[in-house]
């Protein structure tokens, strides 16, 4: 499983699963199964309502399979870096954490894995996809900085993508018809379809490259019978899972295979995108190629490079360019690469900075509209 998975699962593991190593800590009681979770982070786990998510109400299910009543430590988990400073004291298991031996945790083991999570294709119900050729010429909704943005920009030309900034906003462009269709987080997507749109669009699992993976129960290393046990229990409990995944609306289709082999698919995505990728430019060295820059000549190009910019990076570097996170601000491009920072602009525009989730934009962006961009921020953006 690649890492670029590892990090799609935010609505579901989240940047907590890094920082759990106090699951070592000894049960409070014998009696009972303590379990971590997020209190709003449906579908999967929720501490009022009737929906609790699928994870709580399988951790019920394990309990009463190891005739322990459940408590839980509710803790919000996505919380960026703030996440990753905090502990959760006293748990005795974590849902769910990814499967891939790769993704380790000290001080932790994993059950079995358990279920399959992937991301999805949100399309009107009747249409038929063999691979994502079928998409050439569609208006596609991606999530910025997302796997599935990554492929499309990867993949050459013919691909057409709008980002938003929440999948709320993706299934609003649907409804409104100003994109034909949608790639988003499966398991969210699919609980959204269902809840607030009556089913409204069909949801399609999809499989390929940082698309998808299973998950795990996470156990201290220290209570190796207590993962015996829950193994055990989601070996017996494998029908009610698959009915928790219909209940909360999980695509559970047979997936769209999206790599080379797979018919009418696209070609393997080059890069990922990490899971500690951080944002922004960073410093590289200016290769030796060098570009004259010309200073635009009119004040409608100065203008119409300002939107495109706005309409297609301003996502994740701000409107104009002005982040208030350092690492995106594109004001400090100059004080950071001096005279050459239009010919570093340039190279990490067109060859992109996956590890830092920077997507490949050459052979996407037009050749001119790449250099009308720098006139931009040349322009109007970049301190003097």
């Amino acid at each position: 499983m690649s890492k670029s998975f590892n990090s799609a699962l935010r609505h579901s593991l989240s940047l907590a699963a890094l920082a759990v190593s106090a699951l070592a800590a000894p049960m409070a009681s014998a009696d009972t199964l303590r379990v971590c979770s997020d209190p709003d982070n449906l579908p999967f786990s929720k501490s009022e309502g009737t929906d609790k998510g699928l994870y709580i109400e399988l951790a019920e299910k394990v309990g009463q399979r190891l005739g322990m009543p459940v408590e839980y430590v509710w803790w919000l988990s996505f919380n960026q870096r703030r996440a990753l400073r905090n502990t959760m004291e006293g748990c005795d298991a974590y849902f769910a954490l990814p499967a891939d031996a790769e993704y380790r945790v000290k001080g932790l083991d994993k059950s079995n894995a358990f279920l399959t999570l992937s991301y999805a294709l949100l399309a009107p119900k009747g249409q038929q996809f063999t691979g994502l050729t079928d998409l050439k010429g569609k208006r596609v909704g991606v999530l910025f900085g997302s796997p599935p943005q990554i492929l499309l920009a990867s993949s050459g030309e013919g691909y057409q993508w709008t980002t938003f900034k929440s999948q709320e906003q993706v299934f609003s462009a649907m409804e409104k018809g100003e994109i034909d269709m949608g790639l988003l987080w499966g398991p969210s997507a699919g609980f959204e379809n269902k809840t607030q749109y009556q089913s409204r669009w069909q949801v399609l699992p999809i499989n390929g490259e940082s698309l998808g993976g299973q998950v795990a129960i996470a156990v201290a290393k220290a209570k190796p019978e207590l993962k015996d046990q829950i193994n055990k229990a989601l070996e017996e409990l494998k029908p009610e899972i698959v009915r928790l995944t219909q209940k909360y609306g999980f695509p559970t289709q047979a997936p769209l295979l999206l790599n080379s082999a797979s018919k009418g698919s696209l070609a393997k995505p080059s890069i990922t995108l990490a899971h500690n990728a951080k944002p922004g430019f960073v410093k590289v060295a200016a290769k030796a190629e060098q570009r004259e820059w010309l200073v635009a000549e009119s004040g409608d190009t100065i203008a119409e490079a300002k939107s495109n910019f706005n309409n297609k990076c301003s996502h994740c570097h701000a409107p104009n360019g002005a982040s208030p996170v350092q690492e995106r601000d594109l004001r400090k491009l100059k004080m950071r690469y001096g005279d050459e920072w239009k010919t570093v602009t340039y190279n990490t525009i067109t060859k992109g900075r996956a590890e830092y989730g920077m997507p490949v934009w050459g052979g996407i962006l037009p050749e001119q509209e790449i250099q009308d961009i720098i006139k931009f921020l040349d322009a109007e953006v970049v301190r003097k």
